[in-house]
């Protein structure tokens, strides 16, 4: 998925092939598709190739929607899955904070903490009716077209070091890291444009 600043929504990365807007190749070559994010040619803040100095204040790069901010493909994991089945996921075991739990339709169900999945692999007397969702606790979300200062505002209220961003119909889009966001405000604000994507490894 990725944010597209024409409909205010994020959207399959390959409704971006046929979009007018989107570059059909990188300067390097690359198609920006495989590289990990596509530059829009109709964006306010393409990728920066050859950054340059810019006059765009923080509060400005603030302003503009988490949507904008994501990096790389989130991790989700379904309600009905078996409690079981989370020991055996190497995937799920590597996350830091928590894992989105979502529903048979993508919708948020709400947050696996870290902690739960670390100690599923200790708990082999957990019985076969129990299931990912009743292990969930409620996430703290914001919609991708809030501002990044919304997000900081409410990781400032809520003690938190990430958010789980949300579309339409609960619709889990990414995690937003407060280390991220900074950086990406940071980069915007002395370039004027979007950071390359990291390629995914």
């Amino acid at each position: 998925m990725v944010f597209c600043e024409h409909v205010l929504r994020s959207v399959p990365v390959l409704r971006c092939e046929a979009c007018p807007f989107a570059a059909s190749e990188s300067q390097d070559g690359a198609c920006p598709v495989c590289a990990g994010g596509v530059d829009c040619a109709g964006s306010v803040l393409p990728i920066a190739r050859n950054p340059i100095g810019s006059s765009f204040p923080p509060a400005v790069a603030a302003a503009l929607p988490v949507g904008l901010a994501l990096v790389g493909p989130v991790v989700c994991v379904q309600d009905e899955l078996p409690w079981a089945g989370v020991a055996r996921s190497p995937v799920l075991s590597e996350s830091l904070s928590g894992v989105p739990v979502v529903n048979g339709a993508g919708a948020l169900v709400g947050l696996l903490p870290a902690a739960s999945i670390a100690l599923a692999g200790w708990n082999a007397a957990a019985p076969q009716t129990s299931f990912v969702a009743d292990h969930a606790m409620s996430a703290a979300t914001i919609h991708e077209v809030e501002s990044l200062g919304d997000a900081f505002a409410k990781m400032g209220q809520c003690r938190l070091r990430e958010l789980t961003v949300i579309s339409d119909g609960l619709a889990v889009v990414g995690i937003l890291r407060d280390l991220d966001a900074l950086r990406f405000v940071a980069h915007v604000a002395r370039t004027g444009a979007r950071p390359r994507p990291e390629r995914a490894a």
